[in-house]
């Protein structure tokens, strides 16, 4: 009852005071908003049309230096709400106009003055419109297409005066190349002449009949088989082939070598010196062995059929039956004189030998 009685004993002033306040809010919410607007830039330290990482930046410099949790010195917690507060404002504005131009930027369409979409005619040649309007279309279309067709009659007959004159005349007689029965030439009219010129006897296929192409693979299609004939006419051949080619060719030139190297030697059983040789010769070939043996296995990669795949070269198969088969007769030059020498050496031996024998009795003389 007491609050209610001096409520009543000073309504009016009541009244007129939270008026007067909430009017204050008002004005200065609708008439200041640049001003606060200010302030909340000048909170951050920022100018007004900075942008948004500069913002950003500015908040966070400013919310690690008054943070109270951060433990400087300078650690306020009004401060710092006050600076997140402008930060969140100045956001929320940013957005706001952000979303007004994308607004103002949308294109209103207005479909109260077009004309509906199923409202097309076949009429009259021309589509949309009333009546009228296409009936005048299509007096407008056939005039035009009156006069496109006098346009091209005039010059069709300017082309016709043209032909009369002289110039016309002895392009059309260059042209007009007819046989004695007076019907123009064909094609075959002129291969014929061509021939009894003699124009095709240098030609490499002549007198003999032509290839037969019915012969294919019935698994390649046509134009893959024409592409392939057309490739090896010009000369090319697969990879696989020219690898082919190369293994076989380097293939003999190993054995070939290795021969040369058996004739280095002599006969078997090999001696140390000879056997010595003959393993330094090997140990030189096995560098041409994996050479060959690199390009056997890029050609089972590339070759289509399999049963035309390549085993690997094995050095030492290749060896011994080289070794196996005696040495030619005319480069036994140097086994000839390893065995003499080796003779020559046993002979020394036995020389010595006695020589020793014969001293000994002597002295025992």
């Amino acid at each position: 009852m007491l609050s209610l009685n001096r409520l009543c004993s000073k309504p009016r002033a009541y009244l007129v005071s939270s008026v007067d306040s909430i009017l204050s809010k008002r004005l200065e919410h609708k008439f200041h908003p640049k001003v606060t607007t200010k302030k909340l830039y000048e909170t951050l330290g920022v100018a007004e049309d900075c942008e948004d990482e500069t913002l950003r930046l500015a908040f966070v410099h400013l919310a690690k230096r008054f943070h109270p949790d951060s433990g400087a010195p300078e650690a306020n917690t009004v401060r710092f709400s006050e600076i997140e507060s402008a930060y969140r404002e100045i956001r929320r504005i940013r957005n706001a106009q952000k979303d007004e131009e994308a607004l103002s930027g949308v294109e209103e369409f207005d479909i109260k003055h077009t004309a509906p979409q199923h409202r097309h005619y076949l009429t009259f040649d021309v589509g949309i419109g009333t009546p009228s309007k296409r009936q005048k279309l299509h007096t407008i279309q056939r005039a035009q297409k009156a006069v496109d067709n006098v346009m091209e009659h005039r010059l069709k007959k300017l082309q016709a005066e043209e032909r009369n004159t002289l110039i016309g005349m002895d392009k059309q007689k260059a042209k007009d190349i007819k046989t004695r029965y007076g019907m123009d030439r064909l094609v075959e009219d002129l291969i014929q002449e061509a021939m009894n010129k003699g124009e095709f006897s240098d030609l490499s296929g002549i007198g003999k009949p032509l290839k037969s192409t019915s012969a294919r693979n019935p698994y390649v299609d046509f134009v893959t088989h024409k592409l392939n004939q057309i490739l090896i006419d010009n000369g090319f051949t697969p990879e696989w082939i020219q690898l082919s080619k190369e293994i076989r060719e380097e293939t003999e030139e190993l054995k070939k070598r290795l021969s040369e190297a058996r004739n280095n030697v002599g006969e078997l059983p090999l001696i140390p010196k000879d056997e010595s040789i003959w393993r330094n010769n090997l140990e030189k070939f096995k560098i041409t062995t994996k050479q060959i043996n690199n390009k056997i296995d890029k050609y089972n990669l590339l070759v289509p059929i399999l049963q035309k795949q390549m085993l690997h070269v094995r050095l030492d198969k290749l060896a011994e039956q080289v070794l196996s088969v005696s040495p030619s007769k005319d480069n036994k030059k140097y086994a000839n004189t390893s065995h003499e020498n080796s003779n020559m050496s046993i002979s020394q031996d036995l020389f010595n030998f006695i020589s020793d024998l014969f001293s000994k009795k002597i002295i025992r003389r």
